[in-house]
């Protein structure tokens, strides 16, 4: 605290007054049983606070001795009709909220250490009484009370500002080592300090994966592409990691289970305002860096119409594809090229119905069935695509040439 703060000025005796006198006397009595004052104190703390029963945060002479440091700081105050000095106060706030302790604890710990002050005071009193001393009508006990009061409030404010104070530095500090972990992670690069263990545990994730990079698209103005989307993950029991990057956000988003993926996937569709890319799985964080280039090519890709969520299926062509997009992207040219006189609905088609043929074990009847066509047609279609790029989709390395070419336009295009 930058200021000392004085009790009201209707706690204080009035100057020059016998009252006055009998307050000081009173509070240097109890100066003089500081110590002894303050080891009570302490046990009392000790056995009525739950907290300290179920874990001892500092040993009991430390304990005493912060008690002691309030009692004499509040007492010297009162005996010299001075301001209260709440630093100590300050410190231990700043303290407790580094240890960990909740705010709560250190409250009650006030509570009933001034509780306790407010008793030895009374008991001082009494026994002054009970060796022949007069106090003037009850006046003394009152201010006495009064101030004891006033200073429960004035160092369980510091206290508590100190604390609050430091618990904002603190996070503030944990989100930027955060942050740093997070690029170090997204950027292939692990700090040498910190083993993949100590990450993990850091960034609040499990150890262990499988994980998925979720990359959404942040280029588009209007509203947040995945709004809250860390606290919904977490309703789902999930637990994510979340940097926001110049082009897009990105999350390390943990799956339990294919139902935990699945349910990833489901809350992403409903949540997203605009395209998001979403990696295979793996399972060590030091390939994070990769998938996150995975997720990124889902975003630049082409997506199923009406979907803005596209996810990588890791398969060997999709691998293929995007490992060295550079280069792929100039080897299948000349296949790609070789439809350029068509229009992109033309093109579509001739890709849609070899894709489906394909997949369907070049079967014309079952293709022609999925696309609501005679088998003729698939077959017209098919030929087509032999007399564009010379190649004969009976000879099977044309084929995977041509899967390879069609891959890369669909991831890279």
């Amino acid at each position: 605290m930058d200021q000392l703060v004085p009790p009201p000025r209707s706690a204080r005796a009035p100057h020059g007054s016998g009252v006055r006198d009998e307050v000081a006397e009173v509070a240097s009595a109890l100066e003089h049983r500081v110590a002894d004052i303050s080891v009570h104190v302490a046990g009392v703390i000790s056995n009525d606070v739950e907290f300290y029963q179920a874990t001892a945060p500092a040993p009991f002479s430390v304990v005493a001795s912060i008690c002691e440091a309030h009692v004499r700081a509040v007492l010297s105050a009162i005996a010299a009709d001075e301001e209260f000095d709440p630093s100590v106060a300050e410190r231990v706030g700043v303290d407790r909220a580094r240890e960990g302790v909740p705010l709560a604890v250190v409250m009650e710990v006030y509570r009933v250490g001034f509780h306790q002050m407010w008793e030895a005071v009374l008991h001082e009193v009494d026994a002054q009484e009970i060796a022949g001393r007069t106090f003037n009508g009850g006046a003394a006990l009152r201010i006495l009370t009064s101030h004891v009061f006033v200073a429960q409030d004035i160092f369980t404010s510091a206290m508590a500002a100190g604390y609050r104070d430091e618990q904002a530095r603190r996070l503030s500090r944990d989100e930027s080592e955060r942050s740093a972990l997070i690029d170090a992670l997204l950027h292939g690069r692990v700090l040498e300090r910190w083993s993949l263990w100590e990450v993990a545990d850091h960034l609040r994730l499990p150890t262990g994966g499988p994980y998925v990079v979720v990359a959404t698209d942040m280029t588009v103005a209007g509203a947040e592409p995945l709004p809250g989307i860390q606290s919904k993950l977490r309703s789902l029991d999930v637990f994510s990691a979340w940097r926001t990057l110049p082009d897009v956000q990105v999350g390390i988003v943990h799956l339990k289970s294919e139902k935990h993926f699945d349910d990833v996937l489901a809350l992403l569709n409903r949540v997203a305002a605009a395209r998001v890319g979403v990696s295979a799985q793996f399972d060590e964080l030091r390939d994070t860096a990769q998938a996150l280039r995975y997720a990124r090519v889902m975003l630049r890709g082409q997506s199923e119409p009406g979907e803005l969520v596209s996810r990588f299926d890791g398969s060997i062509l999709a691998t293929a594809a995007v490992s060295a997009p550079e280069v792929l992207a100039k080897v299948v040219a000349p296949t790609l090229d070789s439809f350029a006189e068509m229009s992109e609905d033309e093109r579509d088609v001739l890709f849609d119905t070899f894709r489906v043929w394909l997949e369907n074990d070049g079967s014309l009847r079952v293709a022609g069935e999925l696309l609501f066509c005679h088998p003729n047609t698939v077959r017209y279609r098919l030929h087509r695509i032999e007399q564009c790029t010379g190649r004969s989709l009976s000879r099977p390395r044309d084929v995977a040439e041509m899967c390879l070419a069609l891959e890369v336009h669909r991831r890279l295009k």
